[in-house]
């Protein structure tokens, strides 16, 4: 594996950006777009981007999977939610903090060394959210359940050998990596990219796509999800790390201390089992 290293920051809008080698800012959903955005438009060659209103920052991800060459490690950033590599006690630390957008440009931003990073594990993926119920729940608490239902009929009839994984990793589990953000090798970025979008593309075909922008966004939701199903399938070794959010409007108390989310943590473990035990 050489060094050759993409990590996408999807943008919609401009933004100040940090600098590094690896960065590869890409304006994400371009074709219903009239900025010309310094970054590379996710509308050339091969690309979904005028689907961006429902696949959100999946659109980027299609057209990195499918116009890039020669990358051994690809990874996708949002211009607002950076990996947090070098976090204290990033174990026990929130899922994300915030931080004001000019401290966090005020820094250089650093990462690991990512190859002998990914020589100890297949992917990185946020730390993870836990619930006080199922993620199948949680899904259909705050999103459209039906849509849900339709997900889980495609994954059982197009490709059932992921369906005890779905079962599990959604059914039987209270905790999930969000954010649609990762860092891996291009071999499982490739192999999830193909089971992803056509699951995807199918459920389109069967979904009536709501009007409200909120929940229009299925895609996007539903892949936050699946690439826990796919870690799940493959057995994958994951690293977990925190996110960083910058804002322009941050304030101190937007983050939780470390005791505060480990608390809710176990909170909601408990009630997760408890719930669990009693139905």
């Amino acid at each position: 594996m050489t060094n050759n290293i993409k990590i996408l920051v999807c943008a919609h809008k401009y933004a100040e950006l940090p600098q590094h080698e690896y960065f590869y800012p890409i304006h994400a959903g371009k074709e219903r777009s009239n900025e010309a955005l310094p970054y590379q438009p996710d509308n050339t060659g091969d690309n979904i981007s005028a689907k961006n209103g429902n696949f959100c920052e999946l659109t980027a991800h299609y057209w990195a999977w499918k116009n890039l060459k020669h990358v051994d490690i690809i990874g996708l950033n949002h211009y607002r939610r950076y990996f947090d590599f070098f976090r204290p006690f990033s174990a026990f630390s929130p899922d994300r903090s915030f931080i004001g957008i000019n401290d966090f440009l005020r820094k250089p931003y650093i990462f690991p060394d990512l190859k002998e990073l990914l020589n100890d594990c297949d992917i990185i993926l946020p730390n993870t959210r836990n619930y006080p119920y199922d993620l199948t729940t949680q899904y259909s608490v705050f999103h459209i359940v039906d849509d849900w239902n339709i997900l889980k009929d495609v994954i059982k009839e197009i490709t059932p050998d992921y369906f005890p994984a779905f079962v599990k990793t959604m059914d039987n589990c209270n905790s999930l990596s969000n954010y649609n953000m990762f860092i891996t090798s291009w071999k499982h970025f490739d192999g999830y990219s193909e089971w992803l979008f056509k699951i995807l593309f199918e459920v389109e075909k069967r979904v009536k796509l709501s009007l409200y922008p909120n929940q229009a966004r299925i895609f996007g939701y539903m892949s936050e999800r699946l690439i826990n199903v796919y870690c799940e399938k493959h057995h994958l070794k994951i690293k977990h790390y925190p996110v960083i959010m910058p804002l322009d409007d941050f304030k101190e108390d937007y983050n939780p201390t470390n005791l505060q989310y480990t608390m809710r943590k176990i909170r909601n473990n408990i009630y997760y089992f408890f719930m669990k035990k009693a139905f």
